[in-house]
């Protein structure tokens, strides 16, 4: 879909709807219909300078939807200009290996008859979106194709968020059976990727709110009458989020605790096993020094009797450590 004899397009796709039926174009509209009784939607690949250039340059479009199009801000947001809403929404990347580098964004912007999305990698909701538009599901407007996406977005991150809940589950059972190496969990992966999708999550219902609501100003009239139902679903989806990253916390603190016990532990062993050597070793080193009065120099059982002597040094020592409770 992204590429034609191995060249990738700057154009994707592109389509015509005409009482919310969906037809393909081989070319991307730019100019709005004044009649108003059909809207285009036009997808382009941003990493294509010819999609840019095409976009920035456009007469038909205003200029801060080119300036948009042209730039290269990926903060997520979205504002009114004039007719036209505009700003960046998150998507997930579809490529493998790129979730882990790169931010997916969707830019999009659109008036009453135009729909304009871009992105630098594929993404899975806009592209679930093409799949249902060429599967005959019908959109009289681009700001329900818009809210599509986002609502597509919102159960991709449904289900990565049961899967993340699943794997901390799995963690937390491992913990709670008190494993040798309890840092041996994966939960550090598990905490980034957790905190990644509740920033998204919590980014987007702001920018959703703030085009509903409109807050200083910021009511995206042609979008807000379709957000209601959205945002509450946002909300939950971003509480649940940060119940597992409370989850998550908690129980890197239940790991912490597990290590330190066993630090605690070992140094325990460490200290009781020096303190039990300390009295022999200032024993043998009496006996070693080359000076004349040492007793049993020159007994042929002088070693037997220096060696029980700190056995019994030895043994007075753990009597005096049990006595204190310091030895179980």
């Amino acid at each position: 879909m992204d590429e034609v004899g191995g060249e990738p397009l700057a154009l994707l796709w592109s389509f015509s709807f005409t009482q919310g039926a969906a037809q393909r174009l081989n070319e991307p509209v730019l100019a709005g219909d004044s009649g108003g009784e059909a809207w285009t939607w036009a997808h382009f690949r941003l990493g294509d300078v010819r999609a840019r250039g095409l976009l920035a340059h456009a007469p038909e479009l205003p200029a801060k939807v080119r300036e948009l199009f042209a730039g290269t801000e990926d903060r997520i947001r979205i504002e009114q200009a004039d007719d036209w809403v505009l700003g960046v929404l998150p998507d997930l990347p579809r490529e493998l290996g790129v979730r882990s580098q790169v931010e997916g964004r969707l830019v999009f912007a659109f008036d009453p008859t135009r729909l304009i999305t871009g992105r630098m990698h594929p993404l899975w909701a806009i592209d679930d979106l093409r799949r249902k538009v060429e599967a005959g599901e019908r959109f009289d407007l681009p700001a329900k194709a818009l809210v599509e996406v986002v609502e597509i977005h919102v159960e991709h991150m449904e289900t990565i968020l049961d899967k993340l809940s699943a794997r901390l589950a799995a963690v937390e059972d491992y913990v709670l059976r008190e494993p040798q190496d309890p840092s041996d969990t994966g939960l550090s992966a598990l905490r980034r990727e957790l905190s990644h999708h509740h920033r998204e999550l919590q980014s987007l219902r702001g920018a959703l709110t703030r085009a509903h609501a409109g807050r200083q100003g910021r009511r995206a009239e042609l979008l807000a009458q379709w957000l209601a139902e959205v945002i509450p679903w946002i909300e939950d989806v971003d509480r649940e989020a940060a119940g597992l990253q409370d989850r998550a916390r908690l129980l890197h603190e239940e790991i912490d605790t597990l290590i330190n016990g066993a630090t605690n532990r070992s140094m325990r062993a460490l200290t009781v096993m020096s303190t039990l050597l300390i009295p022999p070793t200032l024993i043998v080193g009496a006996f070693g020094m080359n000076l004349n009065g040492i007793p049993w120099a020159h007994s042929g059982v002088g070693f037997a009797w220096a060696s029980g002597l700190c056995v019994v040094v030895v043994a007075a020592a753990v009597w005096m450590l049990r006595r204190m409770n310091l030895l179980p």
